[in-house]
Protein backbone atom coordinates (compact mmCIF):
# COMPACT_ATOMS: atom_id res chain seq x y z
CA UNK A 1 0.00 0.00 0.00
CA UNK A 2 2.99 2.11 -0.55
CA UNK A 3 1.42 3.91 -3.52
CA UNK A 4 -1.56 4.41 -1.56
CA UNK A 5 0.46 6.13 1.21
CA UNK A 6 2.28 8.56 -1.77
CA UNK A 7 -1.20 8.77 -3.51
CA UNK A 8 -3.08 9.93 0.05
CA UNK A 9 -0.05 12.42 0.62
CA UNK A 10 0.81 14.04 -2.41
CA UNK A 11 -3.40 14.51 -3.00
CA UNK A 12 -3.02 16.49 0.81
CA UNK A 13 -0.18 18.29 -0.21
CA UNK A 14 -1.27 18.95 -3.67
CA UNK A 15 -5.02 20.60 -1.97
CA UNK A 16 -3.28 22.78 0.62
CA UNK A 17 -0.48 23.74 -1.50
CA UNK A 18 -3.51 24.92 -4.04
CA UNK A 19 -5.98 26.68 -0.99
CA UNK A 20 -2.69 28.46 0.38
CA UNK A 21 -1.33 29.87 -2.97
CA UNK A 22 -5.32 31.01 -3.81
CA UNK A 23 -5.78 32.08 -0.33
CA UNK A 24 -2.49 34.55 -0.02
CA UNK A 25 -4.14 36.46 -2.90
CA UNK A 26 -7.13 37.06 -2.11
CA UNK A 27 -6.79 36.52 2.08
CA UNK A 28 -5.46 40.08 1.73
CA UNK A 29 -8.61 41.55 0.25
CA UNK A 30 -11.10 38.93 2.01
CA UNK A 31 -11.69 40.51 5.50
CA UNK A 32 -12.17 43.91 3.82
CA UNK A 33 -14.77 42.83 1.18
CA UNK A 34 -16.81 40.32 3.69
CA UNK A 35 -17.29 43.26 5.77
CA UNK A 36 -18.08 45.74 2.74
CA UNK A 37 -20.75 44.30 0.56
CA UNK A 38 -22.59 41.92 3.39
CA UNK A 39 -25.52 44.10 3.38
CA UNK A 40 -28.22 41.40 3.17
CA UNK A 41 -28.78 37.39 3.39
CA UNK A 42 -28.45 36.99 -0.02
CA UNK A 43 -25.60 39.17 -0.78
CA UNK A 44 -23.32 37.49 2.45
CA UNK A 45 -24.41 33.85 0.84
CA UNK A 46 -23.16 34.99 -2.68
CA UNK A 47 -19.48 36.43 -1.49
CA UNK A 48 -19.34 33.57 0.95
CA UNK A 49 -20.05 30.89 -2.11
CA UNK A 50 -17.50 33.63 -3.72
CA UNK A 51 -15.11 33.71 -1.52
CA UNK A 52 -14.48 30.24 -0.95
CA UNK A 53 -14.39 29.55 -4.54
CA UNK A 54 -11.40 31.26 -4.49
CA UNK A 55 -9.78 30.38 -1.48
CA UNK A 56 -10.93 26.44 -1.47
CA UNK A 57 -11.05 25.85 2.05
CA UNK A 58 -14.98 26.54 3.63
CA UNK A 59 -13.12 26.39 6.92
CA UNK A 60 -10.54 29.72 5.94
CA UNK A 61 -13.86 31.59 5.69
CA UNK A 62 -15.90 30.69 8.11
CA UNK A 63 -12.53 31.04 10.68
CA UNK A 64 -12.71 34.89 8.95
CA UNK A 65 -15.71 35.01 9.29
CA UNK A 66 -15.49 34.47 13.62
CA UNK A 67 -13.35 36.80 13.75
CA UNK A 68 -15.16 39.38 12.08
CA UNK A 69 -17.86 38.71 14.52
CA UNK A 70 -15.48 38.58 17.58
CA UNK A 71 -14.75 42.09 16.23
CA UNK A 72 -18.29 43.37 15.87
CA UNK A 73 -17.88 44.23 12.52
CA UNK A 74 -20.41 41.06 11.26
CA UNK A 75 -23.59 40.68 13.01
CA UNK A 76 -24.79 36.98 13.73
CA UNK A 77 -27.31 36.80 10.69
CA UNK A 78 -24.29 38.57 8.61
CA UNK A 79 -21.90 35.79 9.79
CA UNK A 80 -24.50 33.24 9.04
CA UNK A 81 -25.31 34.02 5.07
CA UNK A 82 -21.29 34.11 4.52
CA UNK A 83 -21.34 30.23 6.00
CA UNK A 84 -23.96 29.13 4.01
CA UNK A 85 -22.46 30.59 0.48
CA UNK A 86 -18.98 28.85 1.45
CA UNK A 87 -20.39 25.69 2.19
CA UNK A 88 -21.89 25.84 -1.72
CA UNK A 89 -18.62 27.52 -2.88
CA UNK A 90 -16.34 24.57 -1.37
CA UNK A 91 -18.64 22.31 -3.80
CA UNK A 92 -16.18 23.35 -6.85
CA UNK A 93 -13.21 21.09 -6.19
CA UNK A 94 -15.59 17.98 -6.38
CA UNK A 95 -16.94 19.73 -9.20
CA UNK A 96 -13.49 20.03 -10.92
CA UNK A 97 -12.50 16.55 -9.74
CA UNK A 98 -15.25 14.35 -11.69
CA UNK A 99 -13.95 15.67 -14.54
CA UNK A 100 -11.39 12.88 -14.48
CA UNK A 101 -8.00 15.35 -15.77
CA UNK A 102 -5.79 13.29 -14.05
CA UNK A 103 -3.89 12.64 -17.40
CA UNK A 104 -2.91 16.71 -17.27
CA UNK A 105 -1.86 16.43 -14.38
CA UNK A 106 1.93 16.28 -15.13
CA UNK A 107 0.90 18.98 -17.85
CA UNK A 108 -0.20 21.23 -14.79
CA UNK A 109 2.71 20.45 -12.62
CA UNK A 110 4.79 21.62 -15.39
CA UNK A 111 3.57 24.56 -16.56
CA UNK A 112 3.12 25.60 -12.83
CA UNK A 113 6.99 25.23 -12.32
CA UNK A 114 7.72 27.57 -16.05
CA UNK A 115 4.83 29.96 -13.93
CA UNK A 116 7.06 30.14 -10.73
CA UNK A 117 10.33 29.90 -12.54
CA UNK A 118 10.12 31.48 -15.74
CA UNK A 119 7.91 33.61 -15.21
CA UNK A 120 7.75 34.89 -11.85
CA UNK A 121 4.42 34.62 -11.29
CA UNK A 122 4.38 32.65 -7.71
CA UNK A 123 0.55 32.54 -7.02
CA UNK A 124 -0.78 30.98 -10.40
CA UNK A 125 2.14 28.56 -10.64
CA UNK A 126 1.68 27.06 -6.99
CA UNK A 127 -1.97 27.02 -7.79
CA UNK A 128 -1.88 25.11 -10.95
CA UNK A 129 1.63 23.08 -9.34
CA UNK A 130 -1.21 22.29 -6.37
CA UNK A 131 -4.07 21.19 -8.67
CA UNK A 132 -1.96 19.03 -11.00
CA UNK A 133 -0.08 17.35 -7.63
CA UNK A 134 -3.97 16.46 -6.40
CA UNK A 135 -4.82 15.26 -9.85
CA UNK A 136 -1.74 12.78 -9.66
CA UNK A 137 -2.45 11.92 -6.01
CA UNK A 138 -5.94 10.52 -6.88
CA UNK A 139 -4.51 8.88 -10.01
CA UNK A 140 -2.05 7.01 -7.93
CA UNK A 141 -4.75 6.18 -5.17
CA UNK A 142 -6.60 4.90 -7.97
CA UNK A 143 -3.44 2.19 -9.14
CA UNK A 144 -3.05 1.58 -5.83
CA UNK A 145 -6.53 0.35 -4.86
CA UNK A 146 -7.55 -1.47 -7.98
CA UNK A 147 -5.70 -4.47 -6.72
CA UNK A 148 -6.58 -4.53 -2.91
CA UNK A 149 -10.26 -3.63 -3.60
CA UNK A 150 -10.38 -6.73 -6.04
CA UNK A 151 -10.12 -8.40 -2.61
CA UNK A 152 -12.66 -10.15 -0.01
CA UNK A 153 -11.28 -8.21 2.56
CA UNK A 154 -11.86 -5.05 1.30
CA UNK A 155 -15.30 -5.42 -0.23
CA UNK A 156 -16.50 -6.32 3.29
CA UNK A 157 -14.56 -3.72 4.77
CA UNK A 158 -16.12 -1.04 2.43
CA UNK A 159 -19.94 -2.72 2.94
CA UNK A 160 -19.41 -3.28 6.48
CA UNK A 161 -18.02 0.74 7.25
CA UNK A 162 -20.87 2.26 4.98
CA UNK A 163 -23.15 -0.43 4.77
CA UNK A 164 -25.97 1.71 6.44
CA UNK A 165 -27.03 4.88 6.00
CA UNK A 166 -25.83 6.53 9.17
CA UNK A 167 -22.69 4.68 9.19
CA UNK A 168 -21.65 6.24 5.78
CA UNK A 169 -22.30 9.76 7.57
CA UNK A 170 -20.44 8.74 10.98
CA UNK A 171 -17.47 7.57 8.58
CA UNK A 172 -17.30 11.10 6.62
CA UNK A 173 -17.90 12.88 9.69
CA UNK A 174 -14.89 11.09 11.36
CA UNK A 175 -12.71 10.87 8.88
CA UNK A 176 -13.13 15.00 7.87
CA UNK A 177 -12.48 16.19 11.59
CA UNK A 178 -9.28 14.43 11.04
CA UNK A 179 -8.17 15.92 7.90
CA UNK A 180 -10.06 18.73 8.33
CA UNK A 181 -11.18 19.12 4.45
CA UNK A 182 -14.47 17.96 3.41
CA UNK A 183 -13.29 18.76 -0.76
CA UNK A 184 -10.01 16.11 0.30
CA UNK A 185 -12.93 13.43 1.79
CA UNK A 186 -15.10 13.99 -1.16
CA UNK A 187 -12.10 13.43 -4.03
CA UNK A 188 -11.51 10.66 -2.45
CA UNK A 189 -15.19 9.42 -2.64
CA UNK A 190 -14.93 10.45 -6.10
CA UNK A 191 -11.32 8.23 -6.63
CA UNK A 192 -13.52 5.33 -5.08
CA UNK A 193 -16.56 5.76 -7.71
CA UNK A 194 -13.72 6.13 -10.36
CA UNK A 195 -12.40 2.42 -9.53
CA UNK A 196 -16.11 1.05 -9.07
CA UNK A 197 -16.07 -0.13 -5.54
CA UNK A 198 -18.90 2.26 -3.89
CA UNK A 199 -22.11 2.88 -3.88
CA UNK A 200 -24.05 6.07 -4.62
CA UNK A 201 -25.30 5.91 -1.65
CA UNK A 202 -22.76 5.00 0.84
CA UNK A 203 -20.84 7.86 -0.75
CA UNK A 204 -23.58 10.50 -0.80
CA UNK A 205 -23.80 10.02 2.71
CA UNK A 206 -20.05 10.19 3.40
CA UNK A 207 -20.47 13.30 1.55
CA UNK A 208 -22.83 14.61 3.41
CA UNK A 209 -21.61 13.58 6.95
CA UNK A 210 -18.08 15.53 5.85
CA UNK A 211 -20.02 19.02 5.85
CA UNK A 212 -20.36 18.27 9.35
CA UNK A 213 -17.17 16.98 9.95
CA UNK A 214 -15.33 20.05 8.48
CA UNK A 215 -17.14 22.45 10.83
CA UNK A 216 -14.33 21.45 13.37
CA UNK A 217 -11.51 24.25 12.37
CA UNK A 218 -14.82 26.58 12.97
CA UNK A 219 -15.10 25.76 16.73
CA UNK A 220 -11.45 25.65 17.24
CA UNK A 221 -11.54 29.09 15.99
CA UNK A 222 -13.88 30.23 18.16
CA UNK A 223 -12.38 29.03 21.20
CA UNK A 224 -11.39 31.97 23.22
CA UNK A 225 -13.39 34.38 21.47
CA UNK A 226 -16.52 36.46 22.36
CA UNK A 227 -19.74 35.01 22.66
CA UNK A 228 -20.89 36.07 19.80
CA UNK A 229 -18.22 34.36 17.74
CA UNK A 230 -18.82 31.18 19.48
CA UNK A 231 -22.87 31.49 18.18
CA UNK A 232 -21.42 32.11 14.77
CA UNK A 233 -19.67 28.61 15.54
CA UNK A 234 -22.29 26.83 16.61
CA UNK A 235 -24.78 28.07 13.77
CA UNK A 236 -22.54 26.43 10.89
CA UNK A 237 -22.84 22.95 12.98
CA UNK A 238 -26.42 23.50 13.41
CA UNK A 239 -27.10 24.78 10.16
CA UNK A 240 -24.86 20.96 8.79
CA UNK A 241 -26.96 19.22 11.03
CA UNK A 242 -30.12 19.88 10.70
CA UNK A 243 -29.13 20.41 6.84
CA UNK A 244 -28.07 16.25 6.97
CA UNK A 245 -31.25 15.42 9.28
CA UNK A 246 -33.23 17.04 6.79
CA UNK A 247 -31.96 15.09 3.70
CA UNK A 248 -31.28 11.24 5.43
CA UNK A 249 -35.32 10.60 5.85
CA UNK A 250 -35.65 11.81 2.09
CA UNK A 251 -32.17 10.32 0.77
CA UNK A 252 -34.21 7.77 -1.93
CA UNK A 253 -35.92 10.88 -4.11
CA UNK A 254 -32.89 12.75 -3.44
CA UNK A 255 -30.45 10.00 -4.74
CA UNK A 256 -32.91 9.75 -7.66
CA UNK A 257 -32.93 12.93 -8.81
CA UNK A 258 -28.84 12.92 -8.74
CA UNK A 259 -29.00 9.73 -10.70
CA UNK A 260 -30.39 11.66 -13.31
CA UNK A 261 -28.06 14.66 -13.72
CA UNK A 262 -25.34 12.10 -15.19
CA UNK A 263 -25.00 8.56 -15.94
CA UNK A 264 -21.05 8.60 -14.47
CA UNK A 265 -20.84 7.99 -10.70
CA UNK A 266 -18.52 10.72 -9.72
CA UNK A 267 -20.25 13.23 -11.62
CA UNK A 268 -23.38 12.48 -9.69
CA UNK A 269 -21.15 12.17 -6.64
CA UNK A 270 -19.82 16.26 -7.10
CA UNK A 271 -23.64 16.79 -8.62
CA UNK A 272 -25.16 15.72 -5.18
CA UNK A 273 -22.15 17.45 -2.77
CA UNK A 274 -23.80 21.08 -4.87
CA UNK A 275 -27.67 20.24 -4.20
CA UNK A 276 -27.01 19.80 -1.01
CA UNK A 277 -24.85 22.17 0.09
CA UNK A 278 -27.10 24.51 -2.72
CA UNK A 279 -30.56 23.53 -1.61
CA UNK A 280 -30.34 23.60 2.02
CA UNK A 281 -28.70 27.03 1.59
CA UNK A 282 -32.11 28.14 -0.23
CA UNK A 283 -34.12 26.78 2.63
CA UNK A 284 -32.11 28.36 5.43
CA UNK A 285 -31.68 31.67 3.88
CA UNK A 286 -34.97 32.93 4.75
CA UNK A 287 -34.93 31.51 7.87
CA UNK A 288 -31.64 32.99 8.76
CA UNK A 289 -32.58 35.06 11.53
CA UNK A 290 -34.23 31.84 13.42
CA UNK A 291 -31.14 29.74 12.94
CA UNK A 292 -29.47 32.31 14.10
CA UNK A 293 -31.45 32.99 17.06
CA UNK A 294 -31.43 29.30 18.28
CA UNK A 295 -27.42 29.29 17.80
CA UNK A 296 -27.51 32.64 20.35
CA UNK A 297 -29.17 30.95 22.45
CA UNK A 298 -27.19 27.64 22.35
CA UNK A 299 -23.78 29.65 22.73
CA UNK A 300 -25.44 31.17 26.51
CA UNK A 301 -25.94 34.49 25.23
CA UNK A 302 -28.99 35.49 27.59
CA UNK A 303 -30.54 38.89 29.14
CA UNK A 304 -29.31 41.78 27.08
CA UNK A 305 -30.56 43.32 24.20
CA UNK A 306 -28.96 40.63 21.07
CA UNK A 307 -28.76 41.95 17.54
CA UNK A 308 -28.83 38.89 14.69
Amino acid sequence: MCGFGLGVTIFLLGLRLMSTALGSAAGRRLRGLLARFVKTPLQGALLGAAATAAVQSSSAVAATVVGLVNARIFTLSQAFAVILGANVGTTITAQLIAFDLDRFAPLMMAAGLVSVWGWRRRTVGEALFGFGSLLFGLALINRALLPWLDSGAARFALTSLVGERWQAVLVGIGVTAVVQSSSAVTGFVVALAQAETITLQAAVCISLGSNIGTVLTTLIASIGTSRESKAAALADLTFNVLGVLLVLPLLDPFLAVVARTSTQLPRQIANAHTLFNLGTAVIALPLIRYLAGFAWLWAGIVGGRKKY
